[in-house]
């Protein structure tokens, strides 16, 4: 049994993986199948310092053009106000 959900104290926390956005400031990286536990009750997710490292170093990577991206997608932006 894992500890429990430092946010809400629920003691069920699941092993996921799930899709991660990594932003510095105006850009962004979507990871795919990162590794996490998360609150059966309240969703909370929580990261291993080591997975958000290797995420960011991988940024670091692109943005350099020491490494290509899998794919690049386009994405709209909004203001709530606007819509």
């Amino acid at each position: 049994m894992s500890d429990p959900c430092p946010f809400c104290g629920h003691q069920q926390m699941d092993s996921k993986q799930v899709e991660y956005i990594h932003r510095s400031g105006e850009q962004l990286m979507v990871v795919t199948e990162v590794p996490c536990l998360e609150c059966e009750f309240c969703g909370e997710r929580y990261f291993e310092a080591k997975v958000l490292k290797r995420i960011e170093a991988d940024f670091e990577a692109i943005q350099s053009g020491a490494r290509k991206p899998v794919k690049t997608i386009q994405a709209p932006v909004e203001a709530y106000s606007s819509l």
